[in-house]
This record gives C-alpha cells, structure tokens and sequence, in this order.
C-alpha cells in the first residue's frame, strides 16, 4: 500500500517528467539492478549452475520442454518489461518524426535485430524476414509460390502441422500433390534418408521441403545433403527450422537452401511471437507477398516487404534482440557444447538400462540436444507423469511409440539428467 511518503514522491516524480522535454522524453525505469543475479565468472567452477539463476524456473524444477517453448532468461523478459513501459510513458511523444522512435513493429525493417540474426545464421540482413512464428514463415513460402495442379512437394511423414498445412491448403485449394517420406525410428543412417528421398523425386517435383531438426523423434536431417539432391533435380529447397536455430550450427550460406524459417522463442529462448523467414535474394522473386500492407510489392528492399504484417508489438522484438546478446554473450560454441553434453550424458545411461528404449538418434550425424526415449511396457503418458511426481522433471509425451521427448538446454544440468535415469531405472525395473 502507498504511504503518505510514497505517495509524494510519486507526484513529484510525475511532476519532473512532465516538465521534460516532449522529444527528450526519459524512458521508463527498469528493474533494480539488484533484480537480476549477477553474470557469472567465466572461471567459476559452478559457472551453468549460475547461469540456471538468470532464469525464473523454480528452484527444484527442470525444465526438459524446449522443444516446446522455451524459458526466456530474466534478463530478456526484464527489457521486455522495461520496453512496454517506454512505450505507454512516451506514446504522447510520437510524432512519427525521424527524431522519435517508431513504437510499433509490423511495418518498421528492425535492420540491427536482422543484422544480429543474420550473424548467428550467416546470411545477409536483406534476406531475413522477422515474422511472428515458423508457420507464418511456412505459409509465406507455401502460398507464395507460384504452383499448378499435379506440381510436387516432398516432405516427411514426421512434420509439424506448421510445417505441412500450408501445402495441404495448396493441395486442396489447387491440386498440387503433396508426398511423404517415411522416416524410420529410430534413424542412425544419414545416407539411408537421403536415398528415401531421393526415391521419391519425379520430374514433377518441385519443392523439397523438410524439418532441419524432427519435432517428434528429434532426428537432425542431412540437411545440407537433402538440399544438393533437390537442385540436383531442378527443385527449391525449403527447409523447417523451428527446431534448429539455437540447438544446431545454422549456416544458410554453407546450406545453400532456397528458404528457411525458424521461431526462436525454441532454443533461442527468445519470447514467443518472434519468427524468422529467410529467402536466398536469388529466389526472391519467385514468391509472392501474401500478407500485404504498404510496402508488399517493393521487390528492390529485399525482405522487408515479408514483413508488412500490420501493427505488432514491438517489445517483442526487442526481446528478439535481447535474447540474441544473450546467446552471443554466452557464445554459440559453448551453448551448443553444453546441451549436447547434457544429452550425450542421457543417451548413455538409457542405453545402459535394460528395457529402456531410445527413439531418437544416437548416430553422432543425426543426434541434437533432443533425446526421445521409452520402457518396454510402460506408458509414454505414465513415464512422464513419474518424472513430473517424483522429482518435478517436465518432459513431453510423444506417444507410446516414441516415448517422452526430453529437450536438453543450458538450465538443465547434469543432476537432472541423472535425477531422469534413476527413475527410468526403476521403473524398468518395476515394470
């Protein structure tokens, strides 16, 4: 409750920042410096322990559902916080002069967010979109390009419905014929999946289109294989990569894909309602916008006309950003090495549990950060509901199939994965 005290000095505090300049106008306060734990040493022992309290999980909680969403570190959401607040305590100062700063986002071209990600994916600004989510990415691809009846587009069998509904529509609405390859479970044969699609090319094919990461078995596709093998037949290679970005090195140049979508609000940690839509500037013409407002037909600015998707809100794209420095301030090299450990870690005790079942790769060129997993006779839904009683680990059913899908990220630590084991144990055990 406000106090006489308190009460004065939030009047006066009103007081000075109406007095202020309009154009200067102070941006709101963000929380405490005291808020928030301090960065770990680079030589601290404990150093991923201290980097588990930069984010607002539960003590005694693990978090395994990356694949999901993932937990936006403190930092992140705190300057999303703090940027909400600028806007609502300056909106009366938007002129929508050059020396005010746009509040919104959906029509603005956020070139230092694009640059930052263009950094982590090697690819230029220009050929980034920033949408709101991988479907947005996929349906811009799927329904931009130009396809007539009896045209083909490969996919898989295992693909996210963000990843396939909009070719379905297209199937549907104009007659394209959408294929699927089967992909075996578990897959430890890289040269086996690019033989599975090559199999299914036809000289109507047209799109080859695949996740980068498998959502439900985790498999890392030979994507760069896959992309040769389609522009060895003519085709366009689109790749999925929700689950990529931030679990996985991404290299668009080295990939050589025609286009490739993300939602790094996954393994980013980014907030959700952030996307990512690149298109090679060679292929770009060939889609059409068909999410439109004022700049959707100005081909000269690259893809910047993908991101006329009307008002948005553009404290989540400085989330966007936000999350990006904290990926480089930890570093590509080191993340990708900890959550690969962590599931390297996993992948060896369940083998070395009779009953227990991998579903996921174990082949080095086709394992992630995902590790899939099951016990003869026992229930996916029961297995994660043991893990979630007895020691708080949330993973996600797959099915009885699959198993449970367990993402592996750098608030996950190994007594975690150890706690995950010693259930699994028992439970085979038991039956």
């Amino acid at each position: 409750m406000f106090n006489r005290r308190s009460f004065l000095n939030t009047l006066l505090a009103s007081s000075l920042l109406a007095r202020r300049d309009p154009v200067q106008a102070d941006p709101a306060p963000s929380a405490p410096a005291s808020a928030l734990p301090p960065w770990p040493d680079e030589n601290d022992p404990a150093f991923w322990d201290r980097v588990r309290g930069q984010f607002y999980i539960a003590p005694g909680e693990a978090y395994f559902n990356t694949a999901t969403l993932g937990a936006t570190p403190r930092p992140v959401l705190e300057r999303v916080i703090e940027d909400m607040r600028t806007v609502e305590t300056t909106i009366t100062r938007w002129d929508y002069t050059p020396k005010t700063e746009d509040l919104i986002s959906g029509y603005m071209p956020a070139l230092s967010v694009r640059e930052k990600l263009g950094k982590l994916v090697n690819a230029e600004p220009r050929d980034l979109a920033l949408t709101q989510n991988s479907t947005m990415g996929m349906n811009f691809v799927a329904q931009g390009l130009s396809l007539k009846a009896g045209d083909e587009v490969i996919l898989t069998d295992h693909e996210h419905p963000g990843g396939i509904c909009g070719w379905q529509e297209r199937a549907k609405r104009d007659g394209i014929v959408v294929k699927q390859v089967h992909i075996p479970t578990p897959a430890n044969d890289p040269e086996q999946l690019v033989e599975l699609f090559a199999a299914a090319m036809t000289p109507r094919t047209r799109v080859l289109a695949f996740p980068h990461i498998l959502f439900s078995s985790g498999v890392v596709m030979p994507a760069k294989q896959l992309t040769q093998l389609a522009h060895e037949h003519g085709c366009l290679c689109v790749i999925d990569g929700a689950q990529a970005v931030g679990q996985v090195k991404v290299d668009l140049q080295a990939l050589g894909c025609d286009a490739y979508f993300s939602s790094p609000h996954k393994w980013l940690l980014a907030p959700p309602g952030n996307g990512m839509l690149y298109i090679h500037h060679d292929q770009q013409t060939r889609f059409w916008t068909t999410l439109c407002s004022q700049e959707w037909d100005d081909e000269t600015a690259g893809m910047y006309r993908f991101m006329q998707y009307g008002t948005g809100n553009r404290s989540l794209l400085v989330g966007l950003e936000a999350a990006l420095d904290f990926h480089f301030r930890l570093g590509t090299e080191r993340v990708l090495e900890r959550i690969h450990s962590l599931a390297d870690r996993l992948r060896t005790g369940l083998q070395q549990i009779p009953g227990a079942r991998i579903s996921s790769p174990v082949h080095p060129k086709l394992a992630g950060a995902v590790v899939v997993h099951r016990i003869e006779g026992v229930p996916a839904a029961r297995l994660e509901q043991e893990l979630w009683m007895q020691k708080k680990i949330r993973v996600r059913s797959q099915g009885d199939q699959l198993g449970v899908r367990q993402s592996c990220q750098i608030y996950n630590s190994e007594a975690e994965i150890d706690a995950t084991l010693e259930i699994v144990r028992k439970l085979a055990a038991s039956g």
